[in-house]
């Protein structure tokens, strides 16, 4: 329904806008495709693989960054 990538564009508008961010990171469990796609349709711009970026109760995994910069 599109509900996640309608609210990481208005919380990126939001911290660009109102908090004056100048870059958003997010990242991801490279096994989570939806969170990808989101992300993807919000219009992130994947990066690469973070080396033990996220760490889960098992220890350290990889994640996928994405950034998000305003528009000019």
């Amino acid at each position: 329904r599109g509900y996640a990538t309608a609210v990481t564009r208005l919380l990126a508008r939001f911290g660009f806008e109102t908090l004056g961010l100048h870059r958003i990171e997010i990242v991801v469990d490279p096994q989570n495709i939806a969170s990808q796609r989101v992300a993807e349709k919000a219009g992130a711009v994947r990066e690469g693989i973070l080396r033990n970026r996220l760490l889960y109760e098992q220890g350290p995994h990889d994640g996928v960054m994405f950034s998000l910069i305003p528009p000019v």
